[in-house]
């Protein structure tokens, strides 16, 4: 597991980190998780590569400051979110590490909750209900209906990088992220922009309102091993 930090666009103190798949091949090197996840969701080695993300990332968090809030946010695939064990392996992960439910943040996409609305609400609320946070992960590649917002209730909203690059973005663009930043405030949901990799794409996202952001301009993914000097940003020299 590697871990790209989140940031506070206001102060660019990090606040929490993403964590991440890599998977280095004997023969052909790190392989990136676009290539062997979707393998992965066509059986259910994905839900064991889940729980191996949960058990990782918990256990790593929990070795971070403790009186520190920074959290740790875990992408859980369609297939593992419809899958009846899932709170079964979250608690055991939380058990097993001692991290604090709130320091715990699941990304799930739009296409995870479609396959069962209802269902997928039970589940948010009973991990919401346990302190555990949600984050409506790609937000804008699906059908992005803001009904969702208001029902499914998420922690945080995670801004899809298509909508941060400038190349394709458009007044349009930027009427609709206004839109949604400003929803997303107002029922009190966090947004995260991704995929900020230049100063002005940050600039953009802090013009637009957006709360946080991840991205190369801060940091790429990085192994657990380097967190700390991640984390040591946060004192008031380095952020100046």
């Amino acid at each position: 597991m590697h871990y790209q930090p989140i940031v506070d666009l206001a102060t660019s103190e990090v606040v929490g980190f993403e964590a991440l798949m890599r998977w280095d091949h004997p023969e052909r090197g790190w392989v990136p998780p676009d290539v062997f996840i979707p393998l992965a969701e066509q059986s259910d080695l994905i839900v064991d590569l889940g729980a191996f993300a949960l058990r990782e990332a918990t256990t790593a968090a929990s070795g971070w400051n403790r009186d520190d809030e920074c959290f740790v946010t875990v992408n859980v695939s369609a297939r593992q979110f419809s899958d009846p064990g899932l709170v079964d392996t979250i608690k055991t992960a939380l058990g097993q590490s001692g991290l604090v439910p709130s320091r715990l943040v699941l990304e799930i996409t739009e296409s995870a909750t479609l396959r069962n609305v209802g269902e997928a609400m039970r589940t948010i609320g009973h991990l919401r209900r346990r302190g555990i946070g949600i984050a409506l992960d790609d937000y804008g590649t699906g059908y992005s209906s803001l009904s969702y917002l208001v029902n499914l209730q998420p922690t945080m909203l995670k801004i899809d990088k298509s909508f941060v690059d400038l190349k394709w973005a458009g007044v349009r663009d930027d009427l609709v992220l206004e839109a949604v930043v400003a929803l997303a405030d107002n029922l009190k949901v966090v947004t995260i922009a991704e995929g900020i990799e230049t100063p002005e794409h940050l600039e953009r996202m802090r013009q637009l309102g957006c709360q946080m952001g991840q991205g190369y301009l801060f940091s790429p993914a990085v192994p657990a091993s380097e967190v700390p000097g991640q984390l040591r940003r946060n004192r008031p020299e380095s952020v100046a």
